[in-house]
């Protein structure tokens, strides 16, 4: 049985007691923590910067992936590996060169992974996954949590699956959206490796949404 990985994602969380669920998420069994950088321009939201990065990167040792939903991923991401991340979720949607960030990461040996949104082939990023450590799938349109799964996701999980197998490559299937229980099961049965969740954590009892994801 492969493990399943859980990553709360902050942009749910209470920030005024940050830190207290943070280490309940810790406690509780998450594998790391999903951070949504949104620039207000590549999607119709601001959230974290680097400073808010910083500090969650003193509270916890768990792996911090910075999903950047911003249009200049190539001018600010060392900003934030400087801030503490781990892994750089870049968008393939992004308006920049990806070829050309991804060779400035593999120069500078920086983990990273690519991301699709629901309405994106996932035959057009197969040439960046070979040095990916993650491909994250949206099942929503990525700017806002608490958004309804989009279930057509499956059928791009279970592509992304089959390909990953047949070309045995490294990189893991990530899931990003509406995750509960439920749909956190279809996306596990569809091939996913880890799910991220957001509402369904802070929204609900941590402790709890927690185990239950990881118990899918």
């Amino acid at each position: 049985m492969k493990k399943i990985e859980i990553s709360p994602s902050i942009i749910s969380s209470d920030l005024l007691n940050l830190s207290e669920q943070i280490k309940k998420c810790e406690e509780s069994g998450a594998d790391s923590f999903h951070l949504d950088v949104m620039d207000g321009d590549f999607v119709n939201n601001i959230t974290m910067g680097p400073d808010l990065i910083k500090a969650i990167r003193r509270g916890t040792k768990l792996r911090l992936d910075a999903h950047l939903m911003i249009n200049r991923p190539d001018k600010y991401y060392k900003k934030f590996i400087d801030a503490g991340s781990d892994v750089l979720l870049i968008h393939y949607e992004s308006p920049v060169d990806t070829g050309n960030l991804i060779k400035n990461f593999n120069r500078e040996n920086i983990r990273y992974g690519i991301t699709i949104n629901p309405d994106t082939d996932f035959n057009k990023i197969l040439k960046y996954l070979d040095n990916a450590e993650i491909l994250l799938i949206m099942s929503v349109y990525p700017g806002f949590s608490g958004q309804k799964f989009i279930e057509s996701s499956l059928a791009k999980i279970k592509k992304a699956r089959d390909y990953i197998d047949k070309n045995n490559l490294n990189t893991r299937i990530e899931v990003d959206g509406g995750i509960d229980n439920i749909t956190g099961k279809m996306s596990i049965d569809s091939g996913a490796d880890i799910l991220v969740s957001a509402s369904y954590i802070f929204y609900n009892n941590i402790e709890q949404s927690i185990k239950t994801l990881k118990n899918l």
